[in-house]
């Protein structure tokens, strides 16, 4: 069992934005918890934060077709991720990638919400020019659809290409992808990395790490993204638990090896913890993509709670995960305890 103190570290050192609120008894849902990633993404303390309905980060914005979604899965009880436009406490908009995931007591009773948060204002802003500028003219279309789905920086795909890769690979009746595979790579500590050493040199390590990631893989039927910030995506048609399981350890030495170093960590180098899982043939028809997502972001938040590891689950139904630590012998693996519900931090 994950020790409750060691997910109160990762939520707290987490650098996507957490909010936790509760069921009021007159069926509002005070936050009842912030961490300081909010608090920087916001502008609001966490003291001028709880208490308070999250609903107060889009008043004025009350008219985004995203905020109905959003308050239906609220009333339903249920999943939810969707980007809407949100407002810092100094005036400034910003657009808002959050996923809800509903918390629930032994009895079943649902008592929470538990929300990660990620300001994604810059993707979303290059998104609509590029959107705008697809449309000047058949000579540049080619050129503009290539940056529309490619990252700049590590030149991999992107997230819109990554998602679209996901759908069809959902959608496909070759029984040659599956089982398929699918992986989150985020690097340990990264927005302190940043700090410490600047941007110039961030940039330089999220493309060092985008190339290991490549090589790791190795083949030439995997989607490999960047998929927000610091984290990247893998995408694996005909990929089973124990390819995903060496794969997964594959990525994590080569960045080890990439010997990046770093005085901030004890490791004194750059490293990743790896989220992953496989979904089956046979798991489709009770399956969502949302659901797959939602598996693989609390293996990557398990994940985090150790830094520098691969924890990948075995089925999307069934979830077996296996984590293979540096610490560890290899090619062992031990047990562990993943909650499906839990949203990656």
């Amino acid at each position: 069992m994950l020790d409750v103190n060691v997910l109160m570290r990762a939520l707290q050192d987490s650098a996507d934005s957490v909010v936790i609120t509760e069921i009021g008894e007159t069926g509002d849902r005070p936050i009842v918890f912030v961490n300081p990633a909010f608090e920087v993404m916001t502008g609001y303390s966490a003291a001028e934060s709880i208490g308070r309905d999250c609903r107060f980060l889009n008043e004025g914005l009350e008219g985004q077709v995203e905020l109905d979604r959003l308050r239906d899965a609220l009333t339903d009880g249920a999943h939810c991720r969707v980007t809407v436009e949100n407002l810092r406490k100094n005036g400034t908009r910003f657009w808002n990638e959050l996923s809800i995931s509903p918390v629930r007591s032994t009895n079943g009773q649902l008592t929470h919400f538990l929300g990660i948060q990620n300001d994604v204002t810059e993707q979303v802003l290059a998104q609509r020019e590029l959107e705008r500028r697809i449309h000047v003219g058949d000579s540049q279309r080619s050129e503009l659809r290539s940056k529309l789905y490619t990252d700049t920086l590590t030149e991999l795909a992107n997230r819109r290409a990554f998602n679209e890769a996901l759908t069809e690979l959902w959608g496909s009746e070759d029984p040659a992808d599956r089982p398929f595979a699918l992986l989150r790579v985020d690097v340990d500590f990264f927005e302190a990395y940043n700090d410490a050493y600047g941007e110039t040199d961030g940039d330089r390590c999220l493309q060092d790490v985008a190339r290991a990631i490549d090589n790791a893989v190795s083949d030439e039927r995997a989607t490999i993204a960047r998929y927000v910030n610091d984290e990247f995506a893998v995408l694996m048609p005909g990929c089973g638990p124990e390819r995903i399981v060496a794969v997964g350890e594959r990525i994590r030495a080569a960045v080890e090896l990439l010997n990046i170093p770093r005085q901030d960590v004890p490791s004194r180098r750059v490293t990743v913890s790896i989220g992953g899982t496989v979904v089956e043939a046979c798991s489709m028809p009770a399956l969502t993509i949302e659901q797959v997502q939602r598996y693989v972001d609390a293996s990557l938040f398990v994940a985090r709670g150790g830094r520098d590891i691969f924890l990948g689950t075995g089925n999307s139904v069934d979830v077996r995960p296996v984590a293979t630590q540096a610490s560890q012998p290899r090619p062992e693996v031990v047990a562990a305890t993943a909650p499906p519900d839990v949203i990656r931090n």
